[in-house]
């Protein structure tokens, strides 16, 4: 199981944090090239003002900070139709203009950890990928409606990094289909990372997920979402993947939906909510695992102080059955590395955010 923990290390009655949540530094670098053709780079680097190193509340290296180009790092050309971007980008873990409340909103919700899970029983197949090509359609060759649709494709190099002689074999591919139409809004997400051990002393597993993403704009600033997440987990090994996935091993899959409203309150006020219900873990027979889902809820406050300052609140509860432990992780919100088996996870706080 990812991330399975139990005991006093793990089962902690509360901690009060002072974090710093996803600050980043960055450059963004156009020049024109004629004939509507343009070349960019994006360089974007985050980093931990609380601990003054990329190491998060828990002790645990946060991968995306720390080091120049820890977020996103590519370079890219393309015009009005579309682009080609090549280096270290995001991929899948996006929930673009339909669910954006961690990212821009406030600082924590719930739903990010269930479109790209980091703990629980399977991890998410992507978040940011080195090695990684990347094409994406723009408005004058899809139109309005398709815009911001790609597909990708990168090579992992693991196995050269850890051991001589290995091949480095561990693929990621997907893409992203985008669509709006008036005040609706869509888009699927799907992406596989095949052999993610490379063969490194533990049988190779693939790890497929898809998210279906829907969003009704009531008002400009203002909306209702649903997304649907499915992931799966799959050893190459036959053996291993017809264990019980109640082991800790064996072929899992495991599903969950999403609700939340966002709404506008005028005058600088932004209300929401988020609740996620999560089913329980199948596994390679199709029989459910006792006891291995959870819920999660949300409330949030936002008061805009300028068009670049804001203040916000918010409170939310992942509730975890008795054989599972997801958690929102990111950002320092947790207080250790993995939660026990069973918790159950409050989170209340105030923040303050500066755009410049």
């Amino acid at each position: 199981m990812t991330g399975a923990t139990a005991g006093p290390t793990a089962d902690l009655r509360s901690r009060t944090r002072m974090i710093d949540n996803s600050s980043r530094l960055g450059f963004r670098i156009n020049e024109d090239l004629g004939g509507g053709l343009r070349a960019f780079s994006i360089i974007e680097t985050g980093i931990v003002l609380d601990t003054a190193s990329n190491l998060g509340q828990s002790g645990v290296a946060n991968t995306g900070a720390g080091f120049i180009g820890t977020r996103e790092a590519h370079v890219g050309i393309g015009n009005s139709q579309a682009e080609v971007r090549l280096g270290r980008q995001n991929v899948f873990w996006g929930n673009g203009k339909i669910e954006d409340v961690s990212s821009n909103v406030i600082y924590g919700g719930v739903t990010s950890a269930y479109t790209a899970p980091s703990s629980g029983w399977i991890n998410g197949p992507a978040a940011r990928l080195d090695n990684t090509t990347q094409v994406v359609l723009n408005k004058d060759l899809v139109g309005t409606m398709f815009a911001g649709s790609s597909v990708w494709y990168g090579i992992q190099q693991k196995g050269e990094q850890t051991a001589a002689g290995l091949d480095a074999k561990a693929k990621a591919q997907g893409f992203t289909l985008k669509a709006e139409q008036g005040p609706f809004a869509a888009q699927y997400d799907y992406g596989q990372n095949k052999a993610t051990n490379n063969g490194v002393g533990v049988t190779d597993t693939t790890v497929t997920g898809a998210k279906i993403l829907l969003a009704y704009f009531y008002a400009p600033t203002s909306k209702i979402s649903f997304i649907n997440s499915q992931f799966k987990q799959e050893y190459t090994d036959a053996a291993t993947n017809n264990q019980a996935a109640a082991t800790g091993v064996g072929f899992r899959k495991q599903a969950s939906n999403a609700f939340g409203i966002q709404h506008d309150l005028g005058g600088g006020n932004t209300v929401l909510a988020q609740y996620v219900i999560q089913a329980d873990m199948k596994n390679f027979a199709g029989a459910s695992v006792a006891d291995t889902g959870s819920k999660a809820y949300a409330f949030g406050y936002r008061k805009d102080l300028s068009p670049r300052t804001s203040l916000s609140l918010v409170y939310h509860v992942v509730d975890n059955e008795k054989n599972n432990n997801i958690m929102t992780s990111g950002g320092g919100l947790a207080a250790v590395a993995a939660g026990p088996l069973g918790g159950k996870q409050k989170v209340f706080g105030a923040a303050v955010q500066h755009n410049f």
